[in-house]
């Protein structure tokens, strides 16, 4: 498997802030062992999360956070 960029994901996910957050979230749920949306052989989970991210096999939902009034 070829190894993805950061600027193969930051297509996909322009805020390089969300972007990590989203590659960690679902580096946790594949260790938790969630089912792969890819099929590679690599047992590098950041490398299937950018993997899959880069495809766009993952659909990330970004939100904003609801403001808390002062």
């Amino acid at each position: 498997m070829k190894f993805r960029s950061r600027t193969d994901v930051l297509d996909r996910i322009p805020n390089k802030f969300d972007a990590v957050l989203a590659v960690s979230q679902r580096v946790k749920m594949l260790v938790d062992g969630k089912r792969r949306l890819i099929e590679e052989n690599d047992e590098n989970f950041i490398k299937i999360a950018m993997e899959e991210i880069s495809r766009g096999a993952l659909e990330v939902a970004i939100t904003e956070p609801e403001k808390q009034p002062v």
